[in-house]
């Protein structure tokens, strides 16, 4: 073997030998994590890492193990595995962005005076440069009001693409009750977000645990509108 091709032999075992072991924290910004996703330590590398103590906009989420999936780069496309503690999910970043492959049990960021968390089965929305391109699943909500004035409403629902954006109606599965819940979110495919929940109860005790957590009195109920961006 001539010294030229020596060379370029090392200088190749070289360049895969620091694509496989490139420390996950130098790799972070090209990943293009979502920034509200933060954690104590960072520990690992591009295909097997983990965050340490993770939290999304302040909810704790545990150690997450995530790794890059080598065969979707042969494609130009970016997913990015995540493990927690109790569900799996895989991130979907660049030209096809979103979430799919999601299941398990997930805390959800939630609005001021309200809990969520969410059990997903399968459940998925992707998004291309032309709008919402796949949904499916399903996603059951635990919603909880504050002061534990009742036992967690279980609302439920499916992923769907209505035109460009990507929808999910819950709806309570309980049909009967002191409090019923629906919750009705748009998603566009840059991450904005528009979360509306409808609360019907004609018991003066919850209606004024309501008012407090931010709901507006409207037609049929109560109403309250979130909106925001999923990654800020």
């Amino acid at each position: 073997m001539s010294g030229a091709r020596l060379s370029l032999w090392f200088a190749g075992a070289l360049a895969l030998a620091l694509l496989l072991f490139m420390p996950l924290q130098l790799v972070l910004p090209w990943l293009s994590l979502p920034p509200a996703l933060s954690a104590t330590a960072i520990e690992g590398n591009l295909w097997h890492g983990r965050l340490r103590q993770a939290q999304w906009r302040g909810t704790a989420l545990g150690d997450l193990r995530l790794g890059l999936s080598p065969l979707p780069l042969l494609a130009g496309r970016k997913r990015l595995w995540l493990q927690a503690p109790d569900a799996a999910l895989a991130l979907h970043l660049g030209r096809m962005r979103g979430v799919g492959d999601a299941s398990g049990v997930l805390p959800l960021p939630a609005p001021a005076g309200l809990a969520l968390r969410a059990s997903l089965d399968d459940a998925r929305l992707l998004f291309d440069d032309e709008g919402c391109r796949e949904a499916g699943g399903r996603v059951r909500v635990e919603f909880v009001l504050p002061g534990d004035v009742l036992p967690p409403l279980i609302l439920a629902g499916t992923p769907v693409c209505e035109g460009r954006e990507g929808r999910l109606a819950l709806a309570s599965e309980q049909t009967a009750g002191p409090l019923l819940v629906e919750i009705a979110a748009g998603i566009d495919g840059e991450g904005g977000y528009r979360l509306q929940t409808l609360a019907r109860s004609d018991d003066p005790a919850l209606r004024a645990v309501l008012l407090a957590a931010g709901f507006q009195e409207a037609p049929g109920g109560f109403s309250r509108v979130d909106t925001g961006r999923i990654a800020d």
